[in-house]
């Protein structure tokens, strides 16, 4: 493929990914000004897990959409599901800035924010994975990992662009109406990305189908009849990688500002500060593991993350200086970023090209939804429960246990990609060995 060529597919794969997790993040980020206004309540702990409660909503829908996502993207091409699904994600997002609150019209306020929030867990069901499978299919073998790691960093990029939004949102000298800006400047980047994937050429999938002179009915059932470990390898990474990117990216904040008192402007500086170590690092473990392979880098990540989370988190707990807290930002980042750098072309590394897009987005969203969606909510529970800045840690160390095992059990499986290079070097360390 040529250069110019190259440079047009990584940032058309990135802008919604950035999209996606623009709106996410944002509403993380808002959620104590939102939940004050959809789900007022007495108690502002009980409204705040409400809020994110509706956060966690978004992603039990997901595996809906990466169904239907999935079998657009292996049946007619990556191009359309994404080009599809950029558009589509846009719109509740720009919804949600227009939806009146409770005091207006009482509690089909949040009935409709909830189901706004359905619609976009649905519509962004197949971009993360989709975007991910497109790049690390149409760039050279050895950039493989590296590109794989700029679709992951794409993610953080909409997280940064989320956050400094809410940011300045927060600012006493803004309206109180400002969240809606927030929201309504999705539609923007909605469109701008649907402009850019249209001019896309997608000849990739055409050309394997075409060698293999088949193309399945409905690519879900097949890759579910023969490659059901796969799918459940990916389920386990996906909810690592789930646990760590929301205990780093949303977690932190709503505890500094919920707990710690500490004013939303300054908790979201914090944030934003390892949201930019995430988005640097995380191409680099990319590249790492196009060096010495996905499985090593990934999980020595899982391994770093299971003995450094208790004694990170405990830096949270500073009250004296800023320099503890933000610390332990930057550390949690780097532990998302090492093992999520590697993960798009690792996991599709497990699927054959015909069920790629179908076997991966499902089982990734599946994953997501019922561990890394809920992250932030059960952090702030078991918090309020155990009253410890601590107690999250134990979640994160289970998290950090499926993730291991996970790696172990996806590098003895029987099926590798042949069309993607992992598989040739990703190996399981000695230290991971049984």
């Amino acid at each position: 493929m040529k250069k110019n060529k190259l440079r047009q597919i990584i940032p058309a794969a990135m802008v919604g990914n950035s999209l996606e997790f623009y709106d996410f993040t944002l509403f993380a980020f808002l959620s104590p000004i939102l939940s004050s206004l959809f789900f007022p309540s007495d108690d502002k702990i009980a409204s705040l897990i409400a809020t994110l409660g509706t956060f966690a909503v978004g992603y039990f829908i997901r595996p809906l959409g990466a169904i239907f996502f999935g079998y657009i993207g292996d049946k007619y091409g990556r191009k359309r599901a994404l080009t599809l699904s950029i558009i589509l994600m846009a719109l509740p997002t720009f919804l949600i800035g227009l939806l009146p609150t409770y005091d207006t019209i009482g509690f089909i306020a949040p009935m409709a924010l909830i189901l706004l929030r359905f619609l976009q867990g649905f519509c962004t069901g197949g971009e993360y994975n989709g975007a991910g499978i497109f790049v690390v299919e149409n760039v050279e073998p050895h950039k493989a990992g590296f590109a794989g790691g700029m679709i992951t960093a794409s993610s953080a990029i909409g997280s940064l662009l989320g956050s400094l939004v809410a940011g300045l949102c927060t600012l006493e000298m803004m309206p109180p109406w400002a969240w809606r800006g927030a929201f309504l400047f999705g539609i923007v980047v909605g469109l701008i990305g649907f402009y850019i994937r249209r001019r896309l050429t997608d000849a990739y999938l055409v050309e394997i189908l075409e060698k293999k002179k088949q193309q399945l009915t409905f690519p879900l059932m097949e890759v579910i009849k023969t490659n059901l470990l796969g799918m459940l390898c990916t389920v386990g990474l996906a909810a690592f990688s789930g646990i760590m990117y929301y205990m780093s990216m949303s977690y932190v904040s709503v505890y500094l500002t919920v707990f710690q008192k500490w004013a939303p402007s300054s908790a979201l500086f914090v944030m934003s500060l390892g949201i930019l170590c995430y988005i640097l690092l995380a191409p680099f473990f990319g590249w790492l593991s196009d060096k010495i392979g996905g499985a090593k880098v990934m999980g020595s990540g899982a391994l770093a993350t299971f003995l450094c989370i208790y004694p990170f988190l405990a830096l949270l707990t500073s009250e004296t200086s800023i320099i503890p807290v933000i610390s332990a930002q930057l550390l949690l980042a780097m532990l998302a970023a090492w093992f999520q750098g590697p993960m798009n072309l690792y996991m599709a590394s497990l699927y054959s090209p015909e069920t790629r897009y179908s076997g991966l987005a499902f089982s990734y969203c599946l994953g997501m939804a019922i561990f890394g969606g809920t992250t932030a909510m059960i952090s702030i529970t078991l918090v309020h429960w155990f009253n410890s800045a601590l107690a999250p840690a134990f979640y994160v160390i289970f998290g950090a246990i499926v993730g291991i095992v996970g790696v172990i059990v996806s590098k003895r499986k029987p099926y590798i990609a042949e069309d993607l290079p992992s598989g040739e070097v990703s190996i399981v360390p000695s230290f991971l060995a049984a």
